[in-house]
């Protein structure tokens, strides 16, 4: 029976934790199954940086340690540090022949090589609405033997990205490549997932921080614990619903 894993930072014990390398969180770690750490690209939202600081690689791998502490044996991946092109498109380019693509693939030859002892998770990156520029990335890692080297992948385009016909058209061709890889999508949106369950893994978001539906009676983000509680509890809903439908129809 397949099913799609939502990683988030919650309001309360859950099993999929992601943590924000820049602002790390520790709560509920003693609970989760699995965890992701974001590379922390969103420091890019900024159009004036460009590179990630020099002591970034060193606070991933901090945060790891401490997450792997107290999670003990249970998976934990670390995002190699990408380049985005979906906040300010082109801005982290440096020429037409050495985009955020090509950017990002040489960290993740660098750092996969440094620390083969990490346990990565892959990003595919792609240009600002152009989701064949994925192939791109997708035959840089070909080339270079990242795809016969690990099994999780993660989409990194689509963070921002509101139109579920461009975040069709990019997971598929990413499965099309990536046949028996799992594959995680970054930021995707609830909407969207109906349309790509069955092509994904996983994926994370922090959206239900903002009301999901009118239900909640709110037109603001999430402020106390209570509020968080009660749009993390309605968002859910919305997801759960979303998986137990596509579950069930793939057995009719």
């Amino acid at each position: 029976m397949h099913t799609v894993k939502l990683f988030t930072s919650p309001p309360r014990p859950y099993p999929y934790i992601l943590i924000n390398v820049i602002h790390p969180r520790f709560s509920f770690l003693k609970y989760a199954e699995e965890v992701i750490i974001d590379s922390g690209i969103e420091i890019f939202r900024d159009p004036n940086v460009k590179e990630y600081s020099k002591n970034h690689i060193s606070r991933l791998l901090r945060v790891y340690a401490k997450v792997r502490q107290r999670v003990h044996n249970k998976p934990v991946y670390v995002t190699v540090p990408d380049y985005c092109d979906d906040y300010h498109p082109r801005n982290l380019w440096i020429n037409e022949q050495h985009t955020n693509i090509e950017r990002t693939v040489d960290n993740v030859l660098k750092y996969t090589e440094k620390y083969d002892w990490i346990p990565w998770l892959i990003p595919i990156q792609g240009w600002n609405k152009n989701p064949e520029s994925v192939l791109r990335c997708i035959n840089l890692y070909k080339k270079y033997g990242i795809i016969d080297k690990f099994n999780y992948f993660a989409v990194g385009n689509l963070c921002v990205e509101p139109d579920i016909e461009i975040a069709y058209k990019t997971i598929s061709l990413v499965r099309k490549e990536l046949p028996d890889k799992k594959i995680h999508v970054f930021g995707l949106k609830l909407n969207a997932l109906k349309k790509v369950f069955f092509m994904i893994d996983s994926f994370d978001s922090m959206a239900w921080t903002r009301p999901v539906d009118d239900s909640l009676n709110a037109n603001y983000s999430c402020k106390t614990k209570e509020e968080r509680l009660r749009f993390f509890e309605r968002w859910l809903e919305k997801y759960n619903a979303i998986i137990r439908n596509e579950t069930l129809d793939s057995f009719l």
